[in-house]
């Protein structure tokens, strides 16, 4: 299986889709964001593992149902472990994937680049833009073409 690592401020949540008014301010993704996930998610057949602090305080069930009122149907497979506010993002990816067996290959979709060793699988973003399409078709053309 791919794994797509995602981070979610910054990525899906940008400066674009930060409406005060907006009633759902905080849980709505970027529909420009969203679109270009789905392409990734629909040319890779990956999977998300959620990386982001929203995992924080929210269920699985709650994270795929926020995913799902934004247009993302069943691609939420699982949350990385969160140890604390000094721990990089990277380790507890690191933690997610030596527990995991049906590894195909994976990238790390995030506005941040503190990885440690995982930096190589990073595709950095933007917290105005998200995914843009360079972001899309890198995403896309690691998971084609990695192997682990």
């Amino acid at each position: 299986m791919k794994l797509i690592f995602l981070d979610i401020d910054g990525v899906l949540v940008t400066s674009n889709s930060l409406i005060p008014s907006d009633k759902y301010f905080g849980h709505t993704f970027d529909p420009n964001c969203v679109r270009k996930l789905i392409e990734i998610l629909t040319a890779t057949k990956a999977k998300i593992v959620i990386s982001s602090s929203w995992r924080e305080g929210r269920t699985l069930t709650q994270l795929q149902s926020i995913f799902r009122a934004n247009g993302l149907e069943d691609c939420v497979i699982g949350v990385t472990p969160s140890f604390n506010d000094e721990t990089i993002r990277g380790i507890e990816i690191q933690t997610y994937l030596d527990a995991f067996d049906d590894l195909e290959g994976f990238v790390i979709i995030d506005d941040e680049e503190e990885m440690g060793e995982l930096e190589p699988f990073l595709v950095e973003t933007d917290f105005r833009t998200g995914i843009t399409e360079s972001v899309k078709d890198d995403v896309i053309n690691r998971l084609m073409m990695n192997k682990q």
